[in-house]
């Protein structure tokens, strides 16, 4: 039979719920052994023939992400956008489409938001009212609520997605209209130890390709990666992993901080998922200038020049350096950059690959070009 009896799931949150803490609902939904256990619990305490779908959809809503939770089992979604308790949308392939999904009420839908805020030690307040959330599978949240607007929530799914460099489909050559060649440059420049940035705007699958380049590392290096959320998962058979420790004014741990101790680890090679702040681009440069060569790092920026840029804005906001000094630091540390987008079908590829010299960005290759530009001089010393 259909469960609509509000008592019935009052009962359920008294006596189940209500014995998880607030920072621990989602958490425990995440984990299918404890999902099934908490579903067997709440069919105990219901007490009643309830129907086993009636029971999921209990569970999503007191643990889970309520109306959301059928999208976000749903290995073809990679994002959920909800606007508004009736409208939500969701991407597959690349394409944005009205979801069948909707909240009962403005009030369900601020109650998921501050489960989530919960989950990761973050309060929404009316001087902070977003958040920015990394669940604990490494899918990201961001939330808004009064007086700012919403609420409003995207969700963007952590896909531990693996392409290989080259080879046939699935590859970054196959799959992204990528020369061999390329790919065959990108995985010398990685043996060769340069140091590279993957650019990208967000959801152009910068991760991935980060995962990509790290599986060229010789598997006799060490790699110690650091990242806000541990996602990215290397074949490399030597990876130390390093987390920020999140808190309630930000990072309490963060990227920076990380950097500065992976010095003291004996790395080989260091990987930063995504270099977003002054400081972390400041602790990553300077890491980079003291010979700790063959670095991988992303950031978001519109093109290999902009990332360029960006670096330099970054570094010259730390009031540690600045005008041309700034440049000049960032093209000494950087190798390469390669940039990636979307095509007008959603597919992820590579758009641009820059070699970066003391002149700034020098292009190799571009979409539409069949072979690579010579390698100027600095680069071509790397690879030899």
């Amino acid at each position: 039979m259909r469960v609509t009896d509000a008592a019935l799931v009052a009962r359920v949150r008294r006596d189940v719920a209500a014995t998880i803490p607030a920072d621990e609902l989602l958490r425990s939904y995440e984990d299918p052994a404890r999902r099934h256990l908490l579903y067997e619990r709440v069919r105990a305490v219901a007490g009643v023939a309830v129907a086993p779908e009636d029971a999921e959809r209990i569970c999503a809503d007191l643990f889970g992400f309520g109306p959301l939770q059928a999208l976000l089992d749903d290995p073809r979604v990679t994002d959920v956008l909800v606007n508004g308790p009736d409208d939500v949308f969701v991407e597959r392939a690349g394409r944005l489409a009205r979801a069948d999904a909707r909240f009962r009420s403005r009030e369900e839908l601020e109650d998921l938001v501050y489960r989530i805020a919960a989950s990761v030690g973050r309060e929404l307040t009316v001087d902070r009212p977003f958040v920015d959330a990394r669940m604990r599978d490494g899918s990201r949240a961001n939330a808004v609520v009064a007086p700012v607007g919403g609420p409003t929530l995207c969700i963007r799914k952590f896909r531990e997605l693996s392409l290989p460099l080259r080879g046939g489909s699935p590859s970054w050559a196959a799959a992204s209209s990528l020369p061999e060649q390329c790919a065959e440059l990108l995985a010398e420049c990685v043996r060769a130890r340069a140091d590279i940035v993957v650019s990208g705007a967000t959801g152009t699958g910068k991760s991935t390709l980060l995962r990509a380049l790290a599986a060229e590392v010789p598997p006799e290096e060490r790699l110690v990666v650091i990242e806000d959320t541990n996602e990215l998962d290397l074949p490399h058979p030597h990876v130390v992993h390093l987390e920020c420790v999140p808190g309630r004014g930000g990072a309490a741990v963060g990227v920076a901080d990380l950097v500065a101790n992976a010095l003291r680890m004996r790395p080989d090679r260091i990987i930063v998922g995504e270099v977003r702040t002054p400081r972390e681009a400041s602790a990553l440069l300077e890491a980079l200038s003291t010979g700790h060569e063959g670095a991988l790092t992303s950031l978001h920026a519109g093109s290999a020049a902009d990332a360029v840029a960006r670096l330099e804005l970054l570094l010259a906001r730390t009031g540690e350096i600045a005008g041309d000094a700034a440049r000049r630091h960032v093209l000494r540390a950087i190798d390469l950059v390669v940039h990636l987008a979307r095509d007008r079908s959603g597919q992820r590829v590579v758009r641009e690959i820059a070699a970066i010299d003391d002149e700034g960005p020098q292009p190799l290759w571009r979409t539409g070009q069949d072979a690579l530009a010579p390698l100027p001089p600095r680069l071509r010393g790397i690879v030899g």
